[in-house]
């Protein structure tokens, strides 16, 4: 009986340890696994995190830079509702202030650059120079040099799109705006009025237009040195330039340039004539001048 015992007891011992021997590897098995799997998804969440940090450091400055930006944009243009100007050479007339206050205000509304508006600016108003400066998101300042004319153009013989048109020359010579149609323009009507240039070529090339209108110009500076008034100024060709003058009507023939020598003879002429028996001079000979008396 006790062999008996002993036995069943070995037997029962034995049966235990073979079930116990079986269940430690499955356990470090799922053990292993499962820490594999924490170590995978430890893996994923830096990698992951990684390329967060990688997107907030490169990608979302940017971002935010451009929508500040563009904020800063849409506030200072949607406040412009202030043109202030600031000018030399003479003020604005008020036609060409309400005209500009306007445009501007538009063009920097719709988003529209500095240079831009300069370059409306210019082509609005009657201005040599333009500076656009934007002082705060609700005011810009137009610093300008106004055109100062020195001659009125007569282009109604000139094939171009100012054709019939009489506009105004500044002291370089660029041809603007027009003349006389307001009264703020009563003294600009006054200027003497050039007349007879060559129309363009079929090209659209004004390049001897602009080489004549320079040098009415020098004719004009030399006659007001000399205090001589003209009233109007022609050109013909093969004979050059000729001078109404104001007062008296007396035209002179002067040709083309240089002029000093020629205007410092008119100068002497006028001196010793009646200049209301005088209806014409002319001082397109070389050392020469003749002089026609009027028809009693």
């Amino acid at each position: 009986m006790f062999g008996r015992l002993a036995t069943c007891f070995g037997s029962n011992w034995l049966s235990r340890s073979t079930i116990i021997s079986g269940q430690k590897p499955a356990r470090r098995k799922r053990k292993h696994a499962e820490g594999n799997r924490r170590k995978v998804l430890l893996s994923a969440l830096r990698f992951a995190g990684v390329i967060l940090v990688i997107t907030t450091v490169v990608v979302l400055p940017g971002y935010i830079a451009g929508k500040i930006q563009t904020g800063f944009k849409s506030l200072v243009s949607s406040r412009v509702n202030r043109v202030e100007f600031l000018g030399a050479g003479g003020s604005l007339a008020e036609f060409d202030r309400e005209s500009l206050q306007s445009k501007i205000s538009e063009a920097a509304d719709a988003g529209a650059s500095l240079d831009d508006l300069a370059r409306i600016a210019g082509s609005l108003a009657p201005l040599a120079k333009v500076e656009i400066i934007r002082a705060a998101p609700g005011k810009i300042i137009v610093g300008f040099e106004r055109r100062t004319p020195s001659l009125r153009i007569d282009r109604s013989n000139n094939s171009s799109n100012d054709a019939g048109a009489v506009r105004l020359v500044d002291s370089a010579g660029f041809i603007y705006g027009s003349c006389c149609v307001l009264p703020v323009q009563e003294a600009e009507s006054l200027l003497p009025l050039l007349t007879g240039l060559p129309a363009a070529d079929q090209a659209g090339n004004n390049k001897e237009e602009h080489a004549l209108i320079r040098e009415a110009l020098k004719l004009y500076d030399g006659l007001t040195t000399k205090n001589i008034k003209a009233s109007s100024i022609r050109y013909q060709n093969h004979r050059g330039f000729f001078a109404i003058m104001d007062p008296g009507q007396i035209e002179v023939s002067i040709g083309r340039a240089p002029f000093d020598e020629k205007l410092n003879r008119l100068a002497e002429v006028l001196e010793r004539v009646d200049r209301q028996k005088v209806s014409r001079i002319e001082l397109d000979y070389h050392g020469k001048a003749f002089i026609k008396e009027r028809k009693l």
